[in-house]
């Protein structure tokens, strides 16, 4: 059985610019408590952003905002990190003249900012995440999370052919 597709939440008809003048405005809001983009849940997806109509297509800019829960790279814990999404896009049309790698407004009209914003709210998860500046991380022989204690691990006497690094700290 296949899985139902369900329309992204983050398409919009912007069929109307195509006839519009130059110049031409609209701002649009966004105030999602949870979105559902691809694999991603956003909690929330706030924002606003502007399309203009122009020579080349329609130009989509502005800024968005959401928080995106990862582990932490040290205790493995929630890490709630607050991503701006910047939007700055020119969809071009007719399709046809759409540079490689670019984004088109399709005939029919439509935009679909759910891709967009999806890559840009993973490029926006630092590739070390934590869950506070000075997180101190699991305990390397027990596993005890050095955040909530101390463990009861003894401390390694240092290595007797490296004594002669230590003394260089001290």
């Amino acid at each position: 059985m296949s899985e139902k597709q369900h329309p992204s939440r983050l398409r919009f008809n912007f069929g109307f610019f195509l006839e519009a003048p130059l110049g031409t405005s609209r701002i649009y809001e966004l105030n999602y408590p949870t979105i559902q983009v691809d694999e991603l849940t956003l909690t929330p997806l706030q924002g606003d952003f502007t399309a203009v109509r122009t020579s080349e297509g329609v130009y989509v800019t502005g800024q968005l905002h959401t928080i995106q829960h990862t582990p932490c790279i040290r205790c493995l814990e929630d890490a709630v990190l607050k991503i701006d999404i910047n939007l700055d896009d020119l969809y071009y049309y007719p399709p046809e003249t759409t540079p490689e790698g670019e984004y088109s407004l399709g005939e029919d009209g439509y935009i679909d900012l759910g891709p967009i914003v999806r890559e840009l709210t993973i490029l926006g998860v630092p590739l070390h995440p934590l869950c506070r500046a000075n997180c101190q991380g699991l305990c390397p022989q027990c596993g005890q999370n050095l955040n909530e204690g101390q463990c009861a691990c003894e401390v390694d006497e240092i290595d007797p052919r490296l004594a002669i690094l230590q003394q260089l700290l001290d």
